[in-house]
């Protein structure tokens, strides 16, 4: 079941540049740095700002062909998704589809990042959502 929102991610070019900026805005230091493996998708890096349960992820991409350099180079800098915290995505996604949300993936991935799938904007009014289950 949803439990509610997780969090956000805002795609950016330059991580480092952004950091500065969100440590600035949020009055505190990342809670942790992200490298690729931490990422359902390869090619990102990030940072987690956590205020009171709700977490502002800011990514980069370290290539010019992932998800995010494509967002950041069609629209510039910005929200790139809203994450929905899930206990059973799988479950989650079942009664999704029926309501007419379309996935980017057929079943979702699994790894030490937890276990996600996304809802293609074109189903969700110009939005991506991350239905995310971070237990592992």
């Amino acid at each position: 079941m949803i439990k509610g929102v997780y969090g956000i991610n805002i795609a950016v070019k330059d991580l480092e540049e952004a950091v500065k900026k969100y440590e600035g805005l949020l009055g505190s230091k990342p809670t942790k740095m992200l490298a690729s493996d931490d990422f359902a998708v390869p090619g990102l890096k990030g940072a987690v700002f956590e205020l009171n349960g709700f977490v502002f992820n800011i990514i980069a991409s370290e290539s010019e062909n992932s998800s995010i350099a494509k967002f950041v180079s069609t629209k510039g800098e910005g929200v790139f998704l809203i994450s929905l915290r899930s206990d059973n995505v799988e479950e989650d996604m079942a009664r999704l589809r029926e309501a007419g949300a379309k996935f980017v993936m057929d079943q979702p991935m699994k790894g030490k990042f937890g276990t996600t799938n996304f809802i293609h904007p074109k189903s969700a009014h110009g939005v991506q959502i991350e239905v995310y289950d971070p237990d592992k």
